[in-house]
């Protein structure tokens, strides 16, 4: 997916919500501000907006030297997301389509977003029982499942910490069809999973585990060791989680499927859905190469 101009507001804003996360220092936050924005005039719209936000996080930890801003933030929503994992395993079980079920509540994972959520502003169980009500906006899983049905070796692309459990118990659901190896963040950034948030969880008792080589938005093609991309194509089906994944795989040349909630309208336009939908798309049936 290519930038448009209003990614480039949106890298602003993101500068500035991650520079208050890691200083209370106003004349530190201008600091990095001026360091982000003097690069917008280089940025290249042909890039991915994951890409072009990187510099964001980069000045943000390089000037104040620390280097997970939102490593509490994460421990809370892992925490939030555990307490509920018996209940969310228990509505898979008891589904008369559990993967349906485990689809739904992965991207319910998302819908949540505990990035920018903390447990005394939301009533989790709620925001599961609306999502998983509602249907995919654009509704790939039928494709999914025969993609399914012949997959030997699925690479999961986990998205943000707490979302990770929800994630969890889909993998646990897609381990009875074929085997997963689940993909973490190389380094902190933003409140992405990294292999701390995969052991805190469980999840590397699960399925194994790898990162993506780097503190990447998402997995920017040209910026992943040439290891993980090798890892990438070796792969039979690809599943990714959110936004970030959404803006650097799409054109992945593989059977790639998408879960995500358009959090953007940049983002919502190019997946063909409204703001606030949720889409779970096979980047070969949009791009119109038939069955995946």
């Amino acid at each position: 997916m290519k930038a448009v101009l209003d990614c480039l507001e949106c890298i602003v804003t993101q500068t500035l919500r991650a520079a208050r996360r890691a200083t209370n220092d106003p004349a530190v936050q201008r600091r990095i501000l001026n360091e982000v924005v003097r690069r917008i005039p280089e940025m290249d719209l042909d890039q991915s907006p994951a890409v072009l936000s990187l510099p964001a996080y980069v000045q943000t930890a390089a000037i104040t030297r620390v280097a997970d801003p939102y490593h509490q933030a994460k421990r809370e929503q892992n925490a939030m997301a555990l307490a509920i994992e018996d209940d969310l395993r228990r509505m898979v079980r008891e589904s008369a389509d559990p993967l349906d079920a485990a689809l739904h509540l992965a991207a319910a994972g998302n819908v949540i977003d505990l990035g920018t959520m903390h447990a005394a502003e939301i009533d989790i169980h709620a925001a599961v029982d609306q999502v998983m009500h509602e249907r995919f906006a654009v509704d790939h899983s039928e494709a999914f499942r025969a993609s399914l049905a012949r997959c030997r070796d699925l690479l999961y692309l986990l998205d943000n910490a707490g979302e990770i459990v929800f994630d969890k118990i889909l993998i646990e659901e897609l381990l009875t069809h074929t085997a997963v190896t689940a993909v973490v963040k190389g380094g902190p950034i933003i409140n992405d999973a990294i292999m701390e948030d995969a052991e805190e969880t469980g999840l590397t008792k699960v399925c194994p585990v790898i990162d993506n080589g780097g503190a990447f938005v998402g997995s920017p093609l040209d910026l992943v060791p040439a290891w993980f991309l090798e890892r990438m194509r070796r792969a039979d089906v690809i599943l990714g989680k959110g936004q970030g994944n959404y803006e650097t795989v799409d054109d992945f040349p593989g059977d790639v499927y998408l879960i995500l909630r358009a959090k953007c309208e940049v983002v919502a336009r190019h997946m063909g859905v409204r703001y606030g939908q949720v889409g779970m798309i096979s980047t070969r049936l949009r791009n119109g190469a038939g069955q995946a």
